[in-house]
């Protein structure tokens, strides 16, 4: 350890190859910087040594008849890592879905290891330069443009509608997940308190004294078939939920977010109010880039990595970062 004005760094100990904070191990080092708030504690380390910490959690425990899925994953979260790199603060990226999901030595397992080690460096490219590579748990029979979910970011050619029907078939190759059909129903009171809650977060709606809610209307579909709008009209007056934002106000009971919006909806209404409302979806997560359960299901049909990578990030190549 070294201390003086500046940060406190935290070396690992020569029979020790790990450092510790709070009870989690991390390979390379930890910088501590007091701030306003409290600690700012950054693990510093390579980046296939941060991979190792990031794959298994954001693609789960795989099987080997699943290594080119887990090589998938760990091509897309090298490429975002590179893509993120920036020197506007003391880190490049979240521990958390903010960025990557990241858990330290606790978090690797051999498989994923394998899958890092064996695709070092390689990167997803567009014009030569790494792309953002955002991926999801379960598109749900097709993945989105960016535009249809984050509807004010602009599209780009590599983060296209994509159909992950397997040729030939009625079925997906995403369609194992356990999220890939699903429902989620709101009784009147239940619609009422997620909307006095989230509404007026992402619209102009009261913070309170929303009143009934007396219609739900759906606006448009986007290309992929997701839910474009929601239109909410209640007592006070009529409010737009656009892409992304509709899974932030339809939350369940817990404050969970609405699995996607691939879904359509029925509702009944008594004394001028919904009374039920029931949501019957397809997929987990925002349904652009890489689809995780459909590079699964690829794997299992015996498509390697770099197929996977280059179906689901079209008009891009694989290749080595540079340097």
């Amino acid at each position: 350890m070294s201390a003086g004005p500046g940060p406190v760094v935290i070396r690992p100990e020569a029979n020790n190859p790990f450092v510790v904070w709070d009870g989690k191990r991390y390979r390379g080092e930890l910088v501590i910087t007091p701030t306003d708030s409290g600690l700012l504690v950054v693990n510093r380390l390579s980046m296939d040594d941060y991979l190792r910490g990031v794959v298994p959690l954001e693609i789960g425990n795989r099987t080997s008849a699943e290594m080119a899925a887990v090589q998938a994953q760990a091509v897309a979260a090298r490429t975002y890592a590179y893509k993120h790199l920036t020197s506007s603060r003391a880190f490049d990226m979240y521990a958390t879905v903010q960025d990557q999901v990241y858990g330290g030595v606790d978090a690797e397992k051999p498989l994923s290891d394998t899958a890092i080690m064996t695709t070092a460096d390689v990167v997803v490219l567009y014009n030569g330069q790494p792309i953002t590579t955002p991926y999801h748990s379960t598109c749900g029979g097709s993945t989105a443009a960016v535009s249809e979910v984050w509807y004010d970011q602009p599209d780009q050619p590599y983060l296209r509608p994509v159909s992950d029907r397997i040729p030939g078939t009625d079925n997906y190759f995403c369609d194992r997940s356990p999220r890939f059909s699903w429902t989620q129903s709101y009784d009147g009171a239940g619609l009422r308190a997620v909307m006095e809650k989230y509404l007026a977060v992402y619209t102009n709606a009261p913070k309170s004294g929303l009143g009934k809610i007396t219609d739900i209307k759906e606006q448009g579909r986007t290309p992929s078939g997701r839910v474009a709008a929601l239109t909410v009209q209640t007592e006070t007056g009529s409010y737009t939920l656009r892409g992304n934002d509709i899974r932030f106000v339809l939350r369940d009971p817990k404050g969970a977010i609405l699995n996607s919006t691939y879904f359509s909806f029925t509702e009944a209404t008594s004394g001028g109010e919904v009374s039920t409302l029931t949501v019957n979806g397809r997929g987990y997560g925002h349904g652009i880039g890489m689809c995780q359960w459909g590079a699964i299901g690829r794997a299992r049909a015996g498509q390697n990595y770099r197929t996977i990578l280059e179906t689901y990030y079209p008009g891009t190549t694989i290749g080595r970062i540079a340097g």
